[in-house]
This record gives structure tokens, sequence and C-alpha cells, in this order.
């Protein structure tokens, strides 16, 4: 598909289309968006197709495309995958797999209930019946909650808060710490391999897309993963989408979404348009990269790193103010002006014009940016 077409219908530059209408219901009673009809299975993906295998550490892959990033490690007993993308990606994930070991996929962990993320989850489970899927307990709440995921996407096993599986060069951490991209967030660090998989709440090397809120506990959520792994010998961060990064890049990520949330906050007390937030950010010189103007090539549907710190200073707002947090603004819409504040230019989060997209930048290989 071409990416004038991928931009029409990622409309503001949001995550797959069909996470628009599978997303978890709004935190504070919230009603859920508009879900499929009972039994429909997710659209197949209209992302770039998976590319080849590129190689990060050791034993460490990541494919890229089709949806989220998939993470393949090769262990003793098999394989392990961090998300399997959109459905209709199996058999591309399992013949890159291929590549790198005979071995079986024993192991699927998900980052959370996304499609984009375990779309592919049934396909692979046919093919290995006895593999083991696990997902943090609030992402399986989600998925059970979506009447267009079938029962072969739910896992095996899950965890609420920390899980330990397998020792010594096999072992594996799983982390949540709360809501923040969805209610269900899992964190996956390999440590022998010094390899930590972050799922969607960093992706794109840019601000997190806030599909359910969250604009301050995603900056609280950040903070707990950063606290509870300095020290740990973290070197790879692989994103969600697109790159991977390193550890310092992650303590600047966080040190971002806090001065987010602070200078959202100021500029709201003070009657400010939310455009005031972003320029402040500008100020900083090592945000930079997080507020780029630029369209990543294969990452075309996540919009400009400046766009999306926009949608979530447009986001902190309206919570802020106690206003229900719609799909459309943290998807890119204008912020509507009301009695509590300002609203946005929607120039801050228009879709990217076909110039930007013409003079998009090559997606960036390892080790990051």
């Amino acid at each position: 598909m071409k990416v004038s077409a991928l931009i029409a219908l990622f409309a503001a530059g949001g995550l797959a289309a069909s996470a628009a209408a599978q997303q978890p219901p709004a935190p504070g009673g919230g009603a859920p968006p508009p879900r499929p009809p009972a039994g429909a299975r997710p659209m197949r993906s209209p992302l770039p197709p998976p590319e080849p295998i590129e190689h990060v550490t050791r034993n460490v892959w990541k494919i890229f495309g089709g949806g989220g990033n998939t993470t393949v490690v090769v262990q003793k007993a098999g394989v392990v995958l961090v998300d399997t993308k959109m459905p209709g990606n199996g058999p591309a994930i399992l013949g890159e797999v291929k590549k790198v070991s005979d071995k079986p996929v024993v192991l699927i962990i998900n980052t959370h209930s996304h499609p984009d993320h375990l779309g592919s989850n049934d396909y692979i489970r046919d093919q290995y019946p006895n593999v083991q899927i696990v997902m943090n307990e609030g992402a399986k709440e989600e998925v059970l909650a979506n009447k267009g995921y079938g029962p072969k996407l739910l896992p095996t096993e899950t965890f609420k808060d920390t899980m330990t599986i397998g020792k010594g060069q096999d072992e594996i951490r799983l982390y949540h710490f709360g809501r923040g991209h969805t209610n269900g967030d899992t964190f996956v660090f390999f440590p022998a391999q010094h390899v930590l998989c972050m799922g969607d709440v960093m992706a794109w090397d840019m601000a997190p897309f806030l599909p359910a809120g969250g604009a301050a506990a995603i900056a609280d959520e950040i903070d707990k993963l950063v606290a509870a792994l300095r020290g740990k010998g973290v070197q790879y961060v692989i994103e969600g989408h697109g790159n991977v990064n390193t550890w310092a890049h992650l303590e600047r990520f966080a040190r971002f979404n806090r001065a987010l949330i602070k200078a959202a906050r100021l500029h709201y007390d003070r009657g400010d348009p939310p455009s005031a937030a972003v320029a402040d950010l500008e100020k900083v010189p090592e945000f930079a990269p997080l507020l780029d103007h630029k369209i990543k090539q294969g990452l075309e549907y996540g919009n400009t790193p400046f766009a999306r710190a926009n949608m979530n200073v447009n986001v902190a707002y309206a919570e802020f103010a106690g206003e229900k947090i719609g799909f459309a603004v943290a998807n890119g819409g204008p912020l509507p002006a009301t009695d509590k504040h300002k609203g946005s230019n929607p120039a801050d989060t228009a879709p990217p014009t076909p110039a930007q997209i013409a003079a998009e930048t090559p997606r960036p290989k390892l080790p990051g940016v």
C-alpha cells in the first residue's frame, strides 16, 4: 500500500486503524467505543509488511513492520517471541524466525492488548499448540472485553505486577507498573542479553500514544520502570515500533515525559494554549530529537514527534479539566476550547503532508538515534 493511502487510513497519525475500534474503555467509567460484530476478526494489517530479521545482540533479533516490532530470542528450549504484529503476519514472522533457528516457538509474551502486537498469536498457536502465551492481567481483561478478538489470542498465563520465567542465560523478567499506554502494559527484560522490550510505552522515539488517556499516569509508569531497572545492565531498549535505543535514551525519554506534564500543568494553570507547553520543551536541547518535525520511513502512520508531543499536551489539558479523553484528541484531533481551557491549533497535530512524506528520513538502524 502506498504511503499516502496509509496516511489517509491512519487519520492524524495514530496506531493501526483497527485499534481505533478496539481500544479498552476510557478510565473513569467511560463507555467503550463501538466494537466489531460478535465473532469478527480484527482487520488484516494495512501496514508495510515485515522486513527481514535484524540482529540486535547475541541470541536476540528484531522483526520490523506489519505492526509492532517482534523481538525474537533463541533460548535452549526454543524460541521466545515478544509480540506478534497484526493478524495475517504469522507466516512471515515464522519465516523470518526460521532464518536464525529451527527450534519451536515455546513462548509468546504480549506487551499489551492492541491488535498490532498480539494479532498473530492465533496462527502461531496453531503451528505450536503447546506454546505458552503470557500477558498482564489487565491486558487479558481488555482482550476478553473485545468481541472482535478470538479465543486463540488469549494468554495461557497472566501476571499482576512482576513475573520471572526461566533462569540463568534464559531468565526473563516481566514488569507492570500501572496504567499508561493501556491498562495492561508489560515491560520485558532479558538480563543476560541486556535487552529491554518497551511495547508502545516507547515507540517511534517520540511521546507515547495515549488512547485511554493517562498523560500523567504514563510519566509515572516510565519513572517507575527506570527506577526499577537502573543499574541492572540494560543496554538495548527495543521500542514497540521502529528503533532499538539505549538506556541513556530511555532515561532521557523519562525526563521528557515528566517535563511534558510539568509544562502542561504550568500553562494550563496560566490559561495559556497547549502549544505554550511544547514551546517550553523545545527550549531544552536534549529534547530536540523527541520534538522533530520529520516523518520516519516505515513509521509514517506515527506522525511526527512534534505532533505527538502536542497530542499528549492536549490529553493532559483535558485530564486537568476533568474532561473525558476522546480517541480523536489522543489521535491528533484538535482540543476544543472550553470554559476551562483554550483549544489547540489544529496544525500542531495535523497529519503529515505529502511534502513531509516525500522528505521522510531513513529508518534508523541499530543501536538507535
